[in-house]
């Protein structure tokens, strides 16, 4: 009976751990409300993640010192998670492609996946004329971001 009872307790666990994303981590929700009233008030209205694998403490709005197409917003995790978003107003090319590049769908939008060992992995991708271009930076970080978890990411964009 006592095994019994171990054999059923280890396998809840493989299922509750079978559950959670392909990093081990579930996503938070965020809430972009902030965020997306002081885009609108910068003239443009993307949609936006609502959900990371870390609580974002705070963001910020990087603005070149001239008028362009490019907005970058660097969303910080309360543990120094750095995620930088840059969203593209006019169309983009790439010349060539990144390193390990994969296609991918992001809501049912063609884009790609690349993961760079310098500047961690990324998410591209059009979405209603914008293009958006989702970073995670891993330089100096212990926590790990995999494929799985950017996907789940982008895939939050409302």
């Amino acid at each position: 009976m006592r095994k019994f009872f171990l054999l059923l307790i280890a396998a809840s666990l493989l299922l509750i751990g079978c559950g959670e994303m392909g990093s081990g981590e579930s996503l938070v929700t965020y809430d972009n409300s902030q965020l997306a009233g002081d885009l609108e008030n910068e003239g443009i209205e993307p949609k936006l993640p609502t959900e990371f694998p870390v609580d974002i403490a705070e963001y910020e709005i990087v603005k070149p010192p001239h008028e362009s197409s490019r907005h970058e917003i660097q969303l910080t995790g309360k543990n120094g998670e750095i995620f930088n978003l840059v969203v593209h107003t006019s169309p983009v090319t790439y010349d060539g492609e990144l390193e390990n590049q994969e296609e991918v769908k992001i809501n049912g939008n063609e884009g790609f996946y690349a993961e760079n060992d310098v500047t961690g992995p990324s998410v591209h991708w059009t979405d209603e004329g914008f293009h958006y271009i989702l970073e995670y930076q891993s330089i100096g970080l212990d926590t790990e971001v995999n494929k799985e978890t950017m996907m789940a990411i982008a895939e939050s964009y409302k």
